[in-house]
């Protein structure tokens, strides 16, 4: 038995060199929680955890008062325990979205801590599916792929970086003149180039079939998130039913049990909850272990640093997704000197044990906005 003697966080944030946008949304900061967990043999593990654009007070209470109050004195190993009783605290009137985001925190910063304690590697501790893992980046904005052109030279850079694919954002046009965006991308990038069309929730179900009939020929790993957030369910089943492209969704879920209720309603092919807003990693593996009974795969946006481990953990993975240029991601770049370099398409999974890689604190000090609490 070796035990938890503390649990601290600190927000880290940071302006972005530009803004970029997608189908219904516009981006111009980062924020994470920087999350430290002692143990009491003397191991420090401290992780860079979270894909928002700041963090409320709600959420950081509950990560020092009762979640850090479980955690400490309890072993490492104890992961189903901790995530359990941490989840008692989840009922109706409460801020359920901070609840979540901080039970993630904590989650996830345990489980790093828990393959850094059994030194293996994290990607093993969760399954050990695959050591190698298929990587695209998150693209198509509309700042620099809104044209022909704009598309061509950004399909060139995702290329010059070794990247299997792209997450090409629409839904900010008109229905006809984002098809022509995916198919004139396709066009450029031949068949074999991975593309996942995302719309970030911007249309209704008889637009989105509309869309998807359009896109058909391009044969997109799947179209995601292409339905408003006022019918979701069904407005999914709709649209991968009558459009027979693969549907995928779950990103923007405020839990693991509303990601949930899409695997068991037909809605989709591809479950995308993200760990950081699901519940932690220990949601992310019962939903991808639930997935995989339903022959449904899983992805997480973002965060590398986390999804090659998850990718490369469950059997039914799908793509590590980057942010390729540094000004979008700036906690990527700088923050992970020893992260693992892409080649033809792939991240080679670290064999250290843990991440594989630490987050330089220096460079993480120049984001600090506030002390460790």
């Amino acid at each position: 038995m070796t035990k938890i003697v503390s649990v601290q966080i600190r927000e880290i944030s940071t302006p972005l060199s530009a803004s970029f946008s997608g189908g219904t949304y516009q981006v111009n900061h980062r924020a994470a929680i920087l999350c430290q967990v002692k143990l009491e043999d003397g191991q420090v593990t401290t992780v860079s955890l979270g894909n928002e654009t700041g963090y409320t007070d709600v959420l950081k209470a509950y990560i020092a008062g009762p979640f850090r109050a479980l955690a400490v004195g309890s072993d490492i190993r104890d992961s189903a325990r901790l995530w359990a009783g941490m989840l008692r605290g989840f009922k109706a009137y409460i801020p359920r979205e901070d609840f979540v985001q901080a039970l993630a925190v904590v989650d996830t910063a345990l489980w790093i801590a828990r393959a850094e304690h059994l030194n293996v590697p994290l990607w093993q501790l969760l399954g050990g599916a695959r050591e190698r893992v298929p990587v695209i980046g998150i693209g198509g904005y509309y700042e620099t792929a809104r044209d022909a052109k704009g598309i061509e030279r950004e399909y060139n850079l995702f290329k010059r970086m070794g990247l299997a694919g792209v997450k090409f954002k629409v839904g900010a046009l008109s229905i006809e003149e984002d098809a022509h965006r995916v198919l004139t991308l396709r066009e450029i990038a031949g068949h074999d180039y991975k593309i996942v069309v995302d719309s970030n929730m911007a249309w209704s179900t008889a637009d989105a079939v509309r869309f998807a009939t359009l896109i058909k020929e391009v044969r997109p790993e799947w179209l995601e998130e292409p339905i408003h957030p006022r019918n979701i369910t069904h407005g999914l089943r709709d649209v991968r039913l009558k459009s027979g492209i693969p549907i995928g969704a779950g990103q923007s879920d405020q839990s693991v049990f509303e990601s949930f209720r899409l695997l068991t309603s037909e809605s989709i092919d591809v479950l995308n909850m993200t760990y950081n807003r699901g519940g932690g990693i220990t949601a992310w593996s019962k939903l991808a272990a639930a997935a995989d009974l339903a022959d449904l795969k899983v992805a997480q946006v973002g965060e590398p640093h986390i999804s090659m481990h998850l990718m490369g953990g469950a059997s039914n993975g799908t793509f590590a997704e980057i942010y390729p240029e540094e000004g979008r991601d700036p906690f990527w770049h700088q923050l992970y000197p020893g992260r693992p370099q892409i080649s033809e398409g792939h991240f080679q999974l670290p064999t250290r044990a843990g991440l594989g890689f630490d987050v330089d604190l220096d460079a993480a000090e120049n984001f600090a906005v506030e002390d460790w609490r």
